[in-house]
């Protein structure tokens, strides 16, 4: 199982999206409890910035090497499921 989070900004896609929820094939959950500063959501206080960035300072980092040879492997992924 895998969650993901969308933002729908087409009726006719989420028409699509809850026929495959009356088929069974997907569920959706309305209220998902997802606390990411990609999302769009309220605005951090400056105590909550710089919590965040005392974190991903100290944060274990990957060499550029290793991240594109991460990626390539993703992206080879997704042109087999896509084609």
């Amino acid at each position: 199982m895998h969650t993901i989070t969308l933002q729908i900004y087409n009726s006719d896609a989420l028409k699509t999206l809850k026929t495959l929820e009356n088929k069974r094939l997907i569920g959706i959950v309305n209220n998902s409890e997802i606390d990411s500063l990609a999302l769009p959501g309220e605005p951090l206080s400056i105590t909550e910035f710089k919590n965040c960035i005392s974190e991903a300072e100290s944060s274990p980092t990957v060499s550029l090497k290793f991240a594109i040879d991460k990626w390539e492997s993703k992206r080879k992924q997704l042109q087999k499921i896509t084609k």
